[in-house]
């Protein structure tokens, strides 16, 4: 099978890569380079130009498309809205357009399309973002509906490691507490989060099935950052001395957060026959994945996609 991952060489999409590319043909597309150690095809350019991303889908050729890319950073969407809702939105609806009609995509998007005024969301409740990001992602979740009924969207919220190009949320607070830097985490600010790996194969056996739609697909459990916080650091064995407790509110952010982004998984959970991962087994697999090559955290993990 013919599998195209923009993104490719970012968090989720490397992982992607790297599930897949023993036993299907991967073709990325990324402006980094490629960190796994199992080569795949690689694209680099920017999706925006549509020479790079037409030539990119014409050698794919792909059965499957899973669509990582994305301008991410909130508040940088906040001063930044018009690339924001081209990129997020108006972008993805061009690439799934724009991949073969048979093409399976796989869109992935956010926990932050909600108010967040209300813990446990599902997919059947109105989304309504409070943040340009938020917004603009469930402006991708529309063009993606748009384009073609043979959609998977994925809202998640998830952490891992990566090759270092940024630091991700889970690597940051990790590093902190390991060399014992002060830090604050808020006690009023909850999600459910996901380990990549998890979230990997959780959407991988979504994309092999016949059901369309949307899914949440985080966590098993709500925490607040904090809660995160200590967890990790009990996991790990190390200390919580310089974590010091904050409350969102008082927070100087450019974007106004929403305060819950935690989503029930109920949905995915009875379609894969299976409860989503609690926080304590994610973290351990994330400790036990540092430092580990790529392709080796899926080692265990048959691709489910043939």
């Amino acid at each position: 099978m013919n599998v195209a991952i923009t993104g490719a060489c970012g968090l989720l999409g490397a992982h992607v890569a790297a599930a897949l590319s023993a036993r299907h043909r991967v073709v990325g597309f990324d402006r980094h380079s490629w960190w796994g150690s199992r080569p795949i095809e690689l694209h680099e350019g920017d999706l925006a130009d549509p020479h790079a991303r037409r030539a990119f889908l014409a050698e794919a050729k792909p059965d499957l498309l899973v669509h990582c890319a994305a301008l991410a950073n909130v508040d940088e969407c906040e001063k930044r809205p018009g690339d924001a809702y081209f990129v997020n939105g108006t972008l993805s609806g061009l690439i799934a357009r724009e991949v073969p009609r048979e093409c399976r995509v796989v869109y992935v998007t956010t926990d932050g399309i909600f108010r967040g005024d209300t813990p446990m969301r599902s997919e059947t409740d109105v989304p309504c973002p409070r943040t340009v990001y938020g917004r603009s992602k469930l402006h991708g979740e529309w063009e993606t509906q748009l384009a073609t009924g043979n959609h998977v969207i994925v809202r998640t919220n998830f952490y891992g490691w990566s090759a270092g190009n940024k630091v991700t949320s889970g690597e940051w607070l990790y590093r902190a507490l390991e060399t014992g830097e002060s830090i604050t985490l808020f006690d009023d600010f909850w999600f459910t989060p996901i380990y990549v790996v998890d979230l990997v194969e959780r959407l991988l056996a979504l994309a092999a099935g016949a059901q369309t739609g949307t899914f949440h697909v985080v966590g098993g459990e709500r925490v607040s950052k904090h809660e995160f916080g200590v967890r990790l650091a009990a996991a790990a064995g190390l200390s919580t001395r310089h974590v010091n407790r904050g409350s969102i509110a008082a927070a100087a952010l450019l974007a106004p957060r929403p305060r819950d982004m935690s989503l029930s998984s109920a949905k995915a959970d009875a379609l894969l026959g299976r409860p989503a991962p609690a926080c304590a087994s994610g973290l351990s697999r994330f400790i036990a994945d540092r430092g580990r090559p790529l392709e080796e955290r899926f080692e265990a993990v048959s691709a489910s996609i043939d």
